[in-house]
């Protein structure tokens, strides 16, 4: 049996999660950085932050966003999401989403999910542009809305 692509593209993102990239915009300039995605077997897609961090100032601006999963080192398997970004402030939603992390939250966020710091941040997929080893141009998923 052979896997669907949105198998494909989740498989690509939780196994280049610590490689991913997040584009923002800061006014007209672009600004990229490293961030850990959480992401879920359906393609739901979180990011967690500080509240007080230069990213959410941004996206509260400018909520549109980019972001890159990439396979070292050579990128053979890459996923790109277009999309927009919700700033989540319902704290359940937090509690699930931090015992999903494949990471500690607590190293960055000693107060637990309540902390006032803590800001997650769902990415609406619009558009993902991806591709596997020797496949060659990017295939293109768009979510059914």
């Amino acid at each position: 049996m052979s896997l669907s692509d949105e198998q494909k593209i989740v498989s690509i993102m939780k196994d280049n999660y610590l490689y991913a990239n997040l584009a923002t915009c800061d006014g007209d300039q672009p600004r990229v950085r490293i961030v850990s995605p959480v992401v879920e077997d359906d393609m739901s897609l979180w990011v967690t932050t500080r509240s007080t961090s230069r990213k959410v100032k941004q996206l509260r601006e400018n909520p549109k966003i980019c972001l890159a999963f990439v396979e070292p080192p050579d990128g053979d398997k890459a996923a790109t999401v277009i999309g927009e970004v919700r700033i989540i402030p319902d704290l359940e939603k937090k509690k699930r989403v931090w015992k999903l992390a494949p990471f500690d939250l607590y190293e960055h966020f000693p107060h637990g999910p309540e902390s006032d710091d803590f800001c997650l941040l769902k990415i609406v997929i619009k558009r993902i542009e991806w591709r596997e080893v020797g496949t060659g141009a990017a295939r293109i998923y768009e979510p059914t809305q």
